[in-house]
C-alpha cells in the first residue's frame, strides 16, 4: 500500500466455514477515518455479477430466455450496425460478443424519461468498433441493455429487481445503488487517483458520479462484511436464513466456461472462469475512477476472497493480495504466464499505434528494446482522465502474445486480432480492443 500510495484495503476470506475479513489504512487520504470491512465503496464492475446472477435467477423462475433475441424482448432495439441488431441475444451481453462501443451509459444519456430507456432508445449511435460476434470485448454497455432487459422481464425498475431478488434475501443490509453527485454520507471510502513516483501531495481524495444508466455496470455501493454474504451465496446459492435462493444447476450454469476470452480465459454468464491446478476459479474485477475491486470464488475448495480498495492503482495490491489468500487456504498456486524474449518476430507486428475509447496504446522499437506508452482521455467530454504510467518494456510471452515486464501494469498480457480483412489491425488487452491507426 505504501509502495503504490494505496490509503485503503478491505479484505474478506471464506474458507470452509469460517469468514475471516480485516481493514488497512484510511477511507480519505485526507482524514483519519479508518477503511474497515464495514467501510463502503463502489463496487464498480463487481455489479455487473449481480445483473449476470439475477438474469440467470429470472431464466430459472420462467421469467427470461437468455437465449431470445433482444428486439423480440424490446421491438424498439436499435444499434447502427443492422447485423448486431437483427442477431444479438440476451446471453450475448454477458458473454461479451457484441463488438459494440464499450461506455454507452457512462455518458450523460438526456433529461426525459427513465435513464435505462433512454440508453436504449440511443443505442443507434453506438459504434460499432469491431464486427458483431466477431471477438470477446469487454463492453459496460452490454450490461446497460442488460439492465433494461431485466426491467422488462421482471416488470419492475432494475434496482428494485437486484434488491428483491439478491440483497434482501442475502440480509446485505449495507448494500445500494448510489448515483448522488456527491458522496455518500457515513462510512463511505472515497476516490484517490493513481501517483506515480514519491509526491504524495496529489494523493487528495475524489468523487465522481456514477449516472443511473450505468446502474447495472458499476453503480452499486458496498462493503466487505456485505459482499462476503454474497460470496458465500455464490457458493452454496443459500439465502441467510438457509434456504435455496438459486439451484446448484443454475450456479454452475452462471460460473461455467462459455465462451473464449483473452490470453486463453473463458467467459461464462459474465464471470471470468479460469483453472487453477484442474479445479475451477471464478472471479471478476471492478475499476472506476479512484477505485478497483475484485471478488473470486474456488467454489469447490468453498473458498472466496473480495478485496476493495479507494485508488486507481489498487489492483497492485489486490492481485498478490488475493493470490496469497489462495495459496494460504487452499494451497493452489496461480500459474502467471512469464516473459520469454524480445523476438522480433513476435514483437514487430505489434509496432504503432492502437486507438481506444478512453486509451491509446503505443509500441515502439528503441534500439532492440521494445515498450508500450499509454494515453489516457476521458470517457466523455468533462469526465477526468486516469494518470498515465512511464512507458514500460514488454517481451514476448508465447502464443504470439506480448508481456508488459515492469512498472504499473507488469504481467498485463497483449494479443494481436485479425480485423475483418484478415489483416492483425487489433490489439486486445486489458480487456478491451485498440484499433491499430493507419495510414
Amino acid at each position: 500500500m505504501a509502495q503504490y500510495h494505496v490509503p485503503g484495503v478491505a479484505i474478506g476470506v471464506i474458507s470452509g466455514k469460517d469468514t475471516f475479513s480485516a481493514g488497512l489504512g484510511v477511507a480519505r487520504a485526507d482524514k483519519a477515518s479508518p477503511f474497515t470491512p464495514a467501510t463502503a465503496t463502489y463496487l464498480c464492475s463487481l455489479t455487473k455479477t449481480f445483473t449476470a446472477t439475477a438474469a440467470v435467477m429470472l431464466s430459472e423462475a420462467g421469467k427470461l430466455d437468455l437465449n431470445a433475441r433482444i428486439k423480440d424482448l424490446i421491438p424498439y432495439f436499435k444499434v447502427a450496425d443492422y447485423t448486431a441488431t437483427k442477431e444479438a441475444k440476451v446471453i450475448d451481453l454477458f458473454h461479451h460478443h457484441t463488438g459494440w462501443g464499450s461506455e454507452h451509459g457512462l455518458a450523460p444519456v438526456g433529461d426525459t424519461g427513465e435513464p435505462l430507456d433512454r440508453a436504449l432508445l440511443q443505442a443507434f449511435y453506438l459504434p460499432q468498433l469491431i464486427p458483431f460476434n466477431q471477438a470477446w470485448l469487454y463492453s459496460n454497455t452490454n450490461l446497460v441493455f442488460a439492465s433494461r432487459v431485466i426491467e422488462v422481464a421482471a416488470g419492475k425498475p432494475y434496482e428494485e429487481v437486484i434488491s428483491e431478488l439478491l440483497l434482501q434475501p442475502l440480509g446485505m443490509t449495507s448494500s445500494r445503488f448510489f448515483y448522488g453527485s456527491s458522496a455518500p454520507d457515513g462510512d463511505f471510502a472515497w476516490g484517490h487517483p493513481a501517483i506515480y513516483g514519491d509526491d504524495t501531495s496529489k494523493l487528495n481524495p475524489q468523487f465522481t458520479q456514477i449516472p443511473r444508466a450505468a446502474s447495472g455496470a458499476g453503480a452499486l455501493i458496498s462493503n466487505v462484511a456485505d459482499m462476503l454474504k454474497y460470496a458465500r451465496f455464490q457458493i452454496d446459492g443459500l439465502d441467510k436464513n438457509g434456504k435455496v435462493l438459486m439451484s446448484g444447476q443454475a450456479l454452475d450454469y452462471a460460473h461455467a466456461p462459455a465462451v473464449d476470452a483473452p490470453t486463453g480465459g473463458k467467459t461464462g454468464v459474465t464471470w471470468f472462469v479460469d483453472d487453477i491446478s484442474g479445479v475451477r476459479n471464478i472471479h471478476h474485477m471492478g475499476s472506476f475512477t479512484g477505485y478497483r475491486t475484485w471478488l473470486e470464488l474456488i467454489p469447490e475448495r468453498e473458498f472466496a476472497v473480495v478485496v476493495l480498495t479507494n485508488s486507481d492503482r489498487g489492483i497492485e495490491v489486490y492481485e498478490p493480495l488475493a493470490e496469497a489468500a489462495i495459496k494460504l487456504f487452499t494451497g493452489l498456486e496461480k500459474r502467471r504466464i512469464a516473459p520469454i524474449d524480445s523476438d522480433p518476430k513476435v514483437l514487430d507486428p505489434y509496432l504503432g499505434r492502437f486507438v481506444g475509447v478512453y486509451q491509446d496504446y503505443l509500441i515502439k522499437r528503441d534500439a532492440g528494446t521494445y515498450r508500450v506508452e499509454t494515453k489516457s482521455k476521458p470517457i466523455y467530454p468533462g469526465a477526468p482522465a486516469w494518470a498515465d504510467p512511464a512507458p514500460a518494456t514488454i517481451a514476448n510471452a508465447g502464443n504470439g502474445w506480448f508481456i508488459i515486464t515492469d512498472g504499473p501494469k507488469k504481467g498485463l498480457v497483449g494479443e494481436l486480432l485479425n480485423d475483418p480483412n484478415g489483416k492483425p489491425n487489433y490489439l486486445r488487452i486489458d480487456h478491451r480492443i485498440f484499433i491499430r491507426e493507419t495510414d
